[in-house]
């Protein structure tokens, strides 16, 4: 039994694994208590080449498809942002727009954390301003996407794909808990 975290009632467990395009097989989760609590969650269960996308983000490569899955990394060197994954990531299609709206978020919300430091202001300042820039057309910004498990994609004719060494993808976060379970059939995985 799997107490909910919320009442410590037995939870439901329900789970799928769905063949996808890009990714392959995903396990698909869905964990329901009576009392309303859910939880919904999909793995990828298949690991590839750790792989590394550099794309530059202006006018033309706005709308270009961003595939960030749970161990992503994003980087965006000139503005010094960096997106790492964490034990509650969560994996996002979006375009490369979407990825600068979600840091000017993140950036506008640090501004007003820090409303009363000058410095701090001034330069979340400094990144809006390169973010609208870009956006406008009128600068470019980099980003890189790596992942260590291979499932981060962007769909660009402007993207540059390389694999990326054993040693840089160790450095990596993954976000998650990492267990091998090479060699089990998937009937052995759902008996797990």
């Amino acid at each position: 039994m799997i107490p909910c975290p919320a009442c410590g009632r037995e939870l439901k467990i329900n789970t799928l694994l769905y063949d996808t395009p890009f990714f392959g097989k995903v396990l698909l989760t869905t964990i329901i208590c009576e009392c309303g609590f859910k939880h919904s969650d999909a793995i990828v269960s298949e690991i590839k080449e750790p792989t590394r996308f550099t794309v530059k983000i202006n006018k033309k490569t706005l709308y270009d498809k961003v595939i960030r899955s749970t161990s992503g990394t994003i980087r965006v060197p000139e503005i010094g942002v960096e997106i790492e994954p964490g034990p509650a990531s969560q994996a996002f299609i979006t375009n490369l727009e979407g990825v600068l709206v979600k840091i000017r978020d993140i950036v506008e919300m640090a501004r007003r954390w820090n409303a009363d430091d000058e410095e701090k202001v001034s330069r979340c300042d400094e990144i809006l301003k390169r973010i609208d820039d870009t956006v406008e057309g009128k600068d470019e910004l980099t980003l890189i996407l790596e992942d260590p498990f291979g499932n981060s994609l962007i769909l660009s004719d402007s993207a540059f794909r390389e694999r990326m060494k054993e040693e840089e993808a160790k450095a990596l976060k993954t976000g998650m808990t990492v267990v091998d379970l090479t060699g089990l059939s998937e009937d052995e995985l759902f008996r797990l």
